[in-house]
């Protein structure tokens, strides 16, 4: 009898551990974290936030640009490890239509300034204070991030961190950026 209610106990200990887990994003389902996805044609996603600024952001802002839309918070690890890689691959991107927008969920402005400050990150960061394009995006887990065509349409998705400096994500959007802008 005795072992039986360990079991249980170890099993409940299990399953409130994964359950924490998810809730704060450390464990993903049904995602290849560290890929992009290609996706299917959706609905088309909006974007109106403030920046560090208080300036009002829009992804139209970035028309004929391939554009990586990374959403982030200072306390998930995987996110402040993807931003050297978000950097090297700025680098390796100069000169072509590209563009990076950081989307900070759900934290006080002072601390992604101060964040944002610590990691160089020299791209506009918008801050989704309430979540709300974070959850109307459909995402899930941080970092989670989507890349769009210079017409604006999404193209990949990537859940959980990605090693964006890597080669073949490199070449995949250098050939993002090569194609001419198509109709939204």
């Amino acid at each position: 009898m005795m072992t039986v209610t360990l079991t249980r106990d170890k099993q409940r200990t299990a399953a409130g551990i994964m359950l924490i887990l998810l809730i704060l994003g450390l464990y993903p389902l049904n995602s290849a974290a560290g890929q992009l996805s290609e996706v299917a044609v959706g609905p088309r996603l909006e974007l109106n936030l403030p920046d560090l600024s208080g300036q009002q952001r829009n992804l139209g802002e970035f028309a004929g640009k391939v554009l990586l839309v990374n959403f982030w918070a200072s306390w998930c690890r995987p996110c402040i490890e993807e931003v050297p890689g978000i950097r090297r691959l700025m680098e390796a991107m100069a000169g072509m239509p590209f563009a990076v927008i950081g989307v900070n969920v759900g934290e006080a402005e002072r601390r992604v300034q101060a964040t944002v400050k610590r990691l160089r990150m020299e791209f506009p960061i918008l801050l989704d204070k309430d979540s709300t394009t974070f959850k109307g995006w459909g995402a899930n887990v941080l970092p989670t991030a989507y890349v769009f065509d210079g017409g604006g349409k999404l193209r990949y998705l990537g859940r959980g961190p990605v090693e964006w400096d890597r080669d073949d994500i490199v070449e995949l959007l250098v050939q993002l950026a090569e194609r001419p802008p198509q109709g939204k």
